[in-house]
This record gives C-alpha cells, sequence and structure tokens, in this order.
C-alpha cells in the first residue's frame, strides 16, 4: 500500500462537520506512518469584491486570523504521527488548492464534494477541477 507523507486538506469552514472525515481518510492514507498534514482555507470574499465594497483589509485579515483558529481546533485533534499546520490564501478555490499544492510538494489531496447537481452540469467543481489539474493523488469524499 503506498503512505502518503505529505497530505493537503482543503477545508470549507461553512461546513466544520466534514473536516472529520478528511482526518479520518487522511490517517488512514498516512497508514501510522509520520506524516504532515496541511489544512488550507481559501478566502474567497475578495474575488467579488464589487459586490462586497464594505469589506476592508482589517475585515479580511481578521476573518482569516478567526479561519486559522478554527483550523488549529481541529490540528490538536490530530494523532501525534500526524504533525498539521494551517494556511490561509485569498482566491478562487480549485486555484489555491493546485497551487498549494505544488508548492508544498504534496502526495496526496484530500477534499469533499457535493453530489453533482444542475450547476455543477454546466460549471464544473472545485473537486472535478482539482482532480484535473492536480499534479499529485485526489480523494474525493462525497457527502451524503
Amino acid at each position: 500500500m503506498t503512505v502518503f507523507k505529505k497530505i493537503l486538506l482543503p477545508i470549507d469552514l461553512a461546513h466544520e462537520e466534514q473536516i472529520d472525515e478528511q482526518i479520518k481518510v487522511a490517517v488512514a492514507i498516512a497508514n501510522n506512518e509520520e506524516a504532515e498534514i496541511h489544512m488550507l482555507y481559501v478566502d474567497q470574499s475578495l474575488i467579488h469584491r464589487a459586490g462586497y465594497p464594505h469589506l476592508s483589509k482589517k475585515n479580511v485579515t481578521d476573518h482569516q486570523g478567526d479561519a486559522v483558529k478554527k483550523i488549529d481546533v481541529f490540528l490538536n485533534k490530530l494523532p501525534k504521527n500526524l504533525k498539521g499546520d494551517s494556511l490561509c490564501r485569498e482566491g478562487t478555490a480549485h486555484d489555491q488548492i493546485v497551487e498549494t499544492a505544488e508548492e508544498l510538494g504534496v502526495d496526496a489531496i484530500i477534499l469533499m464534494a457535493q453530489k453533482p447537481g444542475i450547476s455543477s452540469y454546466f460549471i464544473g467543481s472545485n473537486a472535478e477541477r482539482v482532480v484535473r489539474h492536480a499534479h499529485c493523488s485526489v480523494f474525493v469524499i462525497r457527502e451524503d
């Protein structure tokens, strides 16, 4: 069995209930070996800045600081063989996930995906774009 040593977990803090499932998969693919877990939150609030002109740089910085604090709660739950860190990026989710994976040289990405609907049929999902463009293995956990 392949053992993955550097794993990226892109997380959606709007769905914190999914993060424990991602961690379970990370533990399984690390196969009780030492591994690095990089939890990535992508802040997409400035993508459509025209729709949110009231967002100041301080608002964004505060939001990202809150995101890192929430991630740290999950990192503290990791088993001893897994070392974790939190990352926060700005931009579109799929682009930042692929870029971060390449920069860190991860072996695997574990992400959640919703069941496809009509909107993903026409525009595609973040999971689909990550699978298509990532340089490493991608594990997609389908939400019920």
